[in-house]
């Protein structure tokens, strides 16, 4: 594994998943907990700020996994 993309894929995902967390407050008037499921109202609307910080979350994992090798 490259050290230095496992850092940038560590900050990518940091930044990607507070980003989705702040916009599911918005939408919900509520954090979302940690062991929540990603339920279908967090993923939001197509359109909407909450669908793309979704979106932009799920590419960040998928980042972060393939830069260690986990599927």
């Amino acid at each position: 594994m490259d050290d230095e993309r496992a850092i940038l894929t560590d900050v990518e995902f940091a930044i990607a998943d507070a980003e989705w967390r702040h916009e599911v407050a918005q939408v919900l008037g509520r954090p979302i907990d940690d062991d929540d499921t990603i339920l279908p109202v967090y993923r939001g609307e197509r359109g909407t700020a909450l669908h793309r910080a979704f979106e932009e979350r799920q590419r960040a994992l998928r980042a972060w996994r393939a830069a260690r090798g986990v599927p």
